[in-house]
């Protein structure tokens, strides 16, 4: 009996201290595990603080001093002026009415490639839809085969469509048109076409991880001006600047009279005049245009504008052969055939800069995953007009916000940006109206992650916010995002006519240093 008392006795000992033991290493593992995250959590604010001391409070303090001048030199200084001035207060409205157009025929909608009737909306009036494709040829467009007859839904295998719907008398009650986004392989289709007249034949080194070359999203408002982005695009500013951080050019200055000239300097890095394929009679296409050098590091290239201008008029055959992967004229140029005035801007249920939105949301959250390069250009709401700020003012601050939250900025570099300011109307003979008309808005954001791999860069673009600026220096960046690491990109083009905004532009920069001639220069600037 002792015996198995003793037995017994030694078993719960046993028990008890391998317990004892595993409470001790468990009790010994939490406090090591809580120091571990303690210092961890200690190293990454001292990260996180040395990160911001580093790259943004050297600069913040210098960015945000108000002054008299939005740029202050020994050579030049352009000032800062009240958008609703006196000498111009009784010619604008401060709060000015948005811009509607009548979508009560706008009687179909696309969801996921699917064509849909919309019969809440059109209340049985619909009888059966059909759709024609639209297809991009040389400089115009062309209707394909039209689709069967569907009275519910139907199924779309084409990127661009103009639908009819009709009553039960066969009479056509409704026109709509749609962009659809269907998947290319990149640089397949148009690269295809356009291979002979792209310069050169050297392959770029394109080694560079996919995390540190950035999408590009370029959003231009025709004719709009800093000063005017503050009076009716008070939303977008807000978010812009607050929300996303971006970086506001304060001096950036036009380079020539409109739009066609300052776009080729954006696109191209040198003047118009300089480049004789601006006068090749079979188009444009053989211009040296920035898309083509993202194309050959494997971006995928869209552009697209609401009106046939820009590098089409008499004088300018336009492009022969689709320049971008994406290309959106034709859907244009169908949707708005036999407008004759630039100054329409609402078209089969919606405005032009609402399909251009569209279009451009879609491809960038269906692109995500590609590196991509993508130009929207908003021109007719804006092109003879301040007031009408206010209607892309509600559209973009949306689709900000909606590409922010769906994490679609997180690896792109995007500029929201005007190709020079107001050309007509009873503000421009004025001191503030002839300033603004020299000193387009620009916008430029870049990641979070970015500022903290490329401090410096980031730096620098937020002195430059301070310093006078051109579209060929936004060329010069666009070419340096290409080649971050090494920075040979960055320095400045082959044409030597700007510098990038990720180096530091000089303080004494001179409207003759930026290539602006006197009568574009904003500088020490009076009537």
């Amino acid at each position: 009996m002792d015996i198995t008392k003793i037995r017994l006795f030694r078993i719960v000992r046993r028990k008890y201290f391998l317990y004892l033991c595993v409470s001790v290493c468990v009790w010994i593992a939490f406090l090591i595990g809580t120091t571990l995250r303690l210092n961890t959590k200690k190293e990454y604010t001292f990260r996180k603080k040395e990160y911001v001391s580093r790259c943004y409070l050297e600069v913040l303090s210098e960015f945000t001093k108000r002054t008299g001048f939005l740029v202050e030199s020994e050579v030049c200084k352009i000032p800062r002026v009240n958008p609703f001035d006196q000498s111009i207060k009784d010619l604008l409205p401060y709060d000015p009415q948005t811009s509607l157009c009548n979508d009560s025929n706008l009687l179909t909608y696309v969801d996921n490639n699917i064509l849909y009737i919309n019969f809440t909306k059109s209340r049985n009036q619909v009888g059966y839809c059909s759709y024609e494709p639209i297809y991009y040829i040389s400089n115009s467009f062309k209707l394909g085969k039209i689709s069967g007859n569907f009275n519910k839904s139907v199924r779309v295998t084409d990127e661009f469509i103009k639908v009819q719907c009709f009553d039960s008398f066969n009479k056509v009650i409704a026109k709509n048109f749609h962009t659809v986004f269907f998947k290319k392989k990149s640089n397949q289709k148009a690269a295809d076409v356009r291979k002979h007249v792209v310069y050169g034949q050297n392959k770029p080194n394109t080694d560079n991880h996919r995390e540190s070359r950035l999408n590009v999203l370029l959003i231009m408002i025709e004719s709009t001006s800093r000063i005017n982005s503050v009076r009716y695009l008070r939303k977008t500013r807000k978010y812009l600047l607050e929300k996303l951080d971006a970086t506001e050019l304060l001096g950036y200055n036009k380079v020539a009279l409109n739009t066609r000239p300052n776009m080729a300097a954006l696109l191209t890095g040198d003047f118009l005049e300089h480049l004789s394929c601006f006068n090749d009679k079979e188009g444009v296409d053989k211009c040296p245009f920035i898309w083509k050098e993202f194309s050959k590091f494997g971006y995928t290239t869209h552009y697209g504008q609401d009106a046939k201008c820009t590098f089409y008029s008499k004088d300018m055959s336009g492009f022969k052969y689709q320049p971008t992967d994406y290309y959106d004229q034709p859907f244009h140029d169908a949707n708005q055939q036999g407008t004759k005035h630039i100054f329409n801007f609402c078209f089969n249920g919606k405005s032009s800069s609402e399909y251009v939105n569209e279009r451009m949301f879609n491809l960038v959250s269906n692109l995500k995953d590609d590196p991509f390069f993508s130009l929207s250009m908003h021109i007719r709401m804006t092109h003879d007009s301040l007031t009408r700020a206010v209607t892309i003012d509600k559209l973009l601050s949306r689709t900000l916000q909606r590409l922010h939250k769906n994490s679609l900025l997180n690896n792109t570099f995007l500029a929201l940006f005007g190709d020079h300011g107001i050309r007509s109307g009873k503000v421009r003979p004025t001191f503030i109206g002839q300033l603004e008309e020299r000193l387009p808005m620009m916008f430029m954001y870049v990641p979070p992650w970015f500022k903290n791999k490329y401090c410096s860069y980031f730096k620098n673009l937020r002195t430059n916010a301070r310093r006078l600026t051109t579209h060929f220096d936004t060329h010069s960046t666009l070419l340096h995002l290409l080649d971050l690491d090494n920075n040979q990109h960055g320095k400045n083009t082959y044409r030597q006519k700007g510098i990038s905004l990720f180096n530091e532009i000089p303080m004494n920069r001179s409207c003759q240093d930026a290539n602006i001639s006197s009568k574009w220069c904003a500088c020490n600037f009076h009537l």
